[in-house]
């Protein structure tokens, strides 16, 4: 199951996640948190379809057809509440094996447009029935209820990634998006040991790559990676697609990220 927004143009969210899942063989299945005319990054303020009245008629449908689901990505959820308290309930009542959170709320040290500190409380909510965390360092900071530290090193990241993995009780937490030594990439832990892989950062705007990245990282989970391969491996192929978008000089960056080579390298990766 797939949690996220559908937007009718670009490259993001939905349109990520579903291609990726199924060129690892795997049979997605929607609920959209919220329906877009475009994704929010350089169209303008797009048309909105809300969800919100709608998602219990959809799980309740399910219930009734005996549809379930063994694992589930949750992404952006926009900035209805109903929605969140829904999508609660719903992993409450019907319990997945794998449940993967990559908050979108904040970024830049603030919450984003529309955002309220009540979707943070929300995010934390859902944060009880998941087993796999992956915010940005805004959102880690937000969630500790603390501010973005000016200095970033391992030390601090160390840091509050245990916080946060004791905060929510979940064990495999990564942060995401961070910069280091002219390097992004994503900081996580191993039996409390720093973990930090890498590429060197393209100049541009890439929309969509945190979208590419975690639908990779529940890929190769249910592939049996570990949490540690799985983030390798997306970090890999993310930064692959990411350079191969920038090679493409004429393709109007709204767009979003290209992912031809990523859904070869998956094909690859499964011996298609």
């Amino acid at each position: 199951m797939l949690i996220e927004d559908l937007s009718s143009v670009g490259s993001v969210s939905l349109s990520i996640a579903m291609p990726i899942m199924t060129a690892f063989g795997e049979q997605p299945a929607i609920m959209p948190s919220m329906i877009l005319s475009t994704h929010t990054g350089g169209f303008g303020q797009p048309a909105t379809i809300s969800m919100a009245k709608n998602l219990p008629r959809f799980i309740d449908h399910w219930h009734k057809a005996n549809v379930t689901f063994s694992s589930v990505l949750i992404g952006y959820l926009g900035n209805e509440l109903e929605v969140y308290e829904e999508i609660s309930s719903f992993l409450k009542e019907d319990p997945m094996k794998l449940v993967l959170l990559d908050p979108a709320f904040a970024d830049h040290g603030k919450l984003y447009s529309g955002m309220s500190t009540a979707v943070v409380t929300s995010y934390l909510k859902l944060c009880q029935n998941a087993q796999i965390l992956l915010p940005n360092l805004t959102e880690t900071c937000f969630l500790l209820e603390q501010n973005v530290s000016d200095t970033i090193n391992r030390h601090y990241l160390t840091s509050i990634l245990k916080r946060l993995s004791q905060k929510t009780g979940i064990d495999n937490v990564a942060i995401t998006g961070i910069e280091l030594d002219n390097q992004i990439g994503t900081a996580f832990l191993t039996a409390d040991e720093f973990h930090y892989v890498s590429s060197e950062k393209v100049a541009g705007d890439f929309f969509g790559t945190g979208d590419l990245f975690s639908s990779l990282v529940l890929g190769f989970l249910l592939n049996k990676e570990t949490f540690q391969t799985a983030l390798k491996l997306a970090n890999k192929w993310t930064s692959e697609a990411v350079l191969e978008t920038a090679k493409q000089g004429q393709r109007d960056s709204r767009m979003g990220i290209t992912l031809s080579s990523v859904l070869s390298n998956i094909l690859a990766y499964k011996g298609n």
